[in-house]
């Protein structure tokens, strides 16, 4: 009975043994694999360090000529300088404001149509000719959109606000719904800017119907300024009217059952003096109704309000690999290698073909 029962104990440790043995010898090759990669790259940069130490002088040269050369180069080419403008569109202009400055970028890049720039832009053609690009893309702020999404939503029935989140939100907006968009200006002339400016601010929006909604906006603001001035005249002249009246009640005698009866508004029949705050209350809130349409003048007095000016001079907006004293020096080495490669190739399968016809 011992004896059966140790026999199939044996038979597991025997299973189990090679289990193991098999998942040690798997280990095994993967380890041995990773550490074959490893030593494959060691040897890979290993040689290619002996080929350049080997051919440094060439090698040398070749950096040392591409440097030169592109100092040279760069010394005489004109260099990018790039300027941003900052605007806030009224009256759902951006669209008009985007198509222009698409077509003013087809002119500057593409056509290279100087005398239309300079006729636009009020400077001579050979000033238009610097001109190489215009961009333009809405200055996003996560904290207006999140404002926007706000406002947005509190608008939805309740069966759009299930479904409406503000990733979809986010992502169904396009650059037209925003009032503030940066435009630049790509140039190889850094003093043009200020020149520009102000023709440029007028072309942006240069759209018949946008100025007739601009006059007309002007006019009823004015008219809504008029209307609150003389309503705060009218105030004014009921609050003297009626100081006037109290110091003279305080004046006479006081006779029982006699007296001026007052009324202003919601004021009580029964009572025999108005409190004249309601009043004073009343006319600041005119006042600020009026502050309001001041502001309202300043921020809509033009189609596109320029919020940020170019600035007096441009800055350098090339990059390092569009710097020849970087690329050429790149370009020669990488050439060399790869003749020293396409040599080196050659002598090998020279000595191969050698091998084969022994």
């Amino acid at each position: 009975m011992s004896k059966e029962n140790q026999q199939p104990q044996a038979s597991e440790e025997v299973d189990l043994g090679q289990l193991f043995k098999l998942i040690g010898n798997a280990f095994d090759r993967f380890f041995k694999f990773i550490a074959s990669i490893f030593i494959g790259l060691y040897k890979v940069v290993l040689l290619f360090l002996i080929h350049i130490y080997k051919r440094f002088v060439w090698y040398a040269g070749a950096i040392l000529i591409g440097t030169i050369a592109g100092f040279i180069i760069d010394m005489n080419s004109d260099k990018m300088y790039g300027a941003n403008m900052f605007i806030e569109t009224n009256f759902n202009s951006a669209r008009q404001v985007y198509e222009n400055v698409k077509q003013f970028h087809q002119l500057a890049e593409v056509d290279k149509d100087t005398v239309e720039l300079a006729k636009r832009f009020n400077i001579s053609p050979t000033e238009a000719a610097k001109l190489k690009g215009f961009y333009i893309e809405p200055d996003l702020d996560e904290n207006k959109i999140a404002e926007m999404y706000s406002e947005f939503y509190l608008r939805l029935d309740s069966l759009s606000r299930a479904t409406m989140t503000f990733d979809i939100y986010k992502a169904s907006l396009n650059s037209f719904n925003f009032k503030v968009h940066r435009i630049g200006v790509a140039s190889t002339d850094k003093t043009i800017y200020k020149k520009i400016e102000k023709y440029f601010t007028e072309e942006l929006a240069n759209n018949s119907y946008l100025e007739d909604l601009l006059e007309v906006n002007t006019q009823n603001l004015e008219r809504r300024d008029k209307t609150l001035l003389e309503q705060v005249r009218k105030t004014d002249s009921l609050v003297d009217a009626y100081l006037t009246i109290r110091i003279n009640e305080s004046n006479k005698e006081p006779i029982p059952g006699s007296g001026t009866n007052l009324y202003m508004g919601d004021a009580e029949s029964g009572n025999l003096v108005v409190d004249e705050s309601k009043i004073i209350e009343k006319r600041l809130n005119l006042e600020n109704q009026r502050l309001q349409v001041n502001l309202e003048k300043v921020e809509q007095q033009s189609v596109v309000n320029v919020l940020a000016g170019f600035p007096k001079t441009g800055y350098d907006i090339s990059k390092w690999h569009e710097k020849m004293k970087f690329t050429l020096p790149i370009a020669l080495f990488s050439l060399t290698f790869l003749l020293f490669l396409f040599f080196g190739i050659g002598n090998y399968l020279e000595k191969e073909s050698k091998q084969q016809k022994l």
